[in-house]
């Protein structure tokens, strides 16, 4: 997972631009603008520096240099950049968080991480 390696995009969401709803694309999607809902990629996604996702992410791997309001889920690595502000929870083999990054929520690593952190969310529902 390097932030300056090439990624195949099939999908762009320029600045400006909103999209509310489930955004799936085969391939490597990226974000400039804003989605609210949900995202799923079997590539890489990229949320820009002005980028904001008010969405939960389901990727293979993800870097995040904009805003994320939401969980998100990968396979491999998830990037937050200097400029990232996360909110929500992370699922993810590979974390590297740089300084500056901001990040409210829990994060969950290796085998069992899912498991256990959905378990974690059905207890803190259930409990409001």
């Amino acid at each position: 997972m390097a932030k300056n390696r090439k990624v195949e995009l099939s999908t762009i969401i320029g600045k400006g631009s909103k999209i509310d709803g489930k955004l799936t694309a085969a391939g490597g999607i990226r974000i400039d603008g804003e989605v609210e809902g949900n995202i799923a990629s079997d590539g890489f996604v990229t949320i820009g520096e002005g980028g904001v996702a008010k969405a939960d992410i389901k990727a293979q791997e993800c870097l995040i240099s904009g805003r994320v309001i939401g969980n998100v889920t990968v396979q491999e690595g998830l990037e937050l950049d200097n400029t990232a502000n996360l909110s929500g929870d992370i699922v993810a083999k590979i974390l590297k968080i740089h300084s500056g990054a901001i990040f409210n929520g829990s994060s969950a690593m290796g085998a069992q991480a899912k498991k256990n952190l959905q378990k974690k969310n059905v207890e803190r529902s259930e409990k409001n």
